[in-house]
């Protein structure tokens, strides 16, 4: 089906503001122009409480913002990753996807504000992300959380790390996960898939970007064959938690994200995939009050309630 009419205002929109040349530009001088402040909209409804923190990481103090549910508890638990390439992005970025889904689920969040690149390559935003969700385990209790009902979520590059931590707990003996959002996930650096040859210039996001993203976050090709990176290089994917894995129909990103799901199907693990006609990379944080995106965060919280609530 086209682009949704709503989808195309917005995008005509976003296309009519000034861009960053980040293909001419030094890396981290791109990186620090896209890095523009977040605009939350407003929250209809807020988690039952809402926390600022830092956990020990590999490289320092990493900050997260915990949302507990309405309820006594113990709650199940997911570690969220933002979205933006592994370049940009913070705490504020999945502000509002984050109290609904709370609310909706009854499941707490703990939101990750890791490393960013080019300043910190690979495999920094990999290494915090399971340093967070290790910690969440090992304090689930002083947190009224279920150590045993703890999840990982997240979009697009954040949906990279979410593929990636469950791969990581696996082979470095837990903790154990009961689950993995993998929405619109970066899965692979293959730029010949159709969705990247159809979508050259993107809808929000394009080839060429995707292209620089990569080469901030792992400029060494060398290092893209690790699965920490690239989890489609991954040759074993049992043993791996259930999955959601959700895509959209006008975003490069989308044949990976379809041929990861298959793949986790393959080596038996329990994956939904799911596929939103007419839609664009990022239309769950770009366009939060369209009737989609609403039906989409409405899904993926089912999806917590049914593995982790």
């Amino acid at each position: 089906m086209p682009i949704d009419p709503d989808i195309q205002k917005l995008l005509d929109m976003v296309n009519a503001l000034p861009a960053v040349d980040f293909e001419h530009l030094p890396g981290e001088e791109a990186a620090r122009k896209m890095r523009v402040p977040v605009n939350v909209p407003p929250i209809p409804k807020r988690a039952a409480k809402v926390e600022n923190r830092s956990v020990p990481g590999p490289g320092g103090d990493i900050p997260v913002r915990i949302y507990w549910p309405v309820g006594k508890g113990p709650f199940g638990v997911m570690v969220s990753f933002h979205g933006g390439g592994w370049v940009i992005g913070n705490l504020d970025s999945d502000e509002y996807k984050s109290h609904m889904l709370v609310n909706e689920s009854g499941v707490a969040i703990v939101s990750v504000d890791y490393r960013l690149a080019p300043e910190h390559k690979f495999p920094a935003a990999a290494e915090d992300c399971y340093a967070v969700t290790r910690w969440v385990y090992e304090h689930a209790r002083s947190l009224n959380f279920d150590p045993n009902r703890l999840g990982v979520g997240g979009s697009s590059a954040g949906g990279n790390l979410s593929a990636v931590v469950p791969l990581m707990a696996r082979d470095r003996g837990g903790p154990p996960l009961r689950f993995q959002l993998l929405t619109y996930p970066v899965c692979d650096d293959n730029f010949d898939r159709p969705s990247y040859v159809n979508n050259p210039r993107g809808k929000i996001i394009s080839r060429a970007q995707m292209q620089w993203f990569w080469d901030m976050y792992v400029p060494e090709k060398k290092d893209r064959d690790h699965p920490h990176a690239t989890p489609m290089r991954e040759k074993n994917l049992r043993g791996l938690p259930p999955a959601l894995v959700i895509t959209a129909e006008y975003d490069p990103l989308c044949d990976e994200g379809a041929a990861y799901a298959a793949r986790l199907k393959e080596a038996g693990v329990e994956t939904e995939y799911v596929t939103y006609a007419g839609m664009v990379h990022g239309f769950i944080s770009v366009a939060v009050l369209h009737p989609v995106s609403t039906q989409a965060l409405k899904h993926t919280a089912a999806a917590m309630k049914k593995y982790l609530g």
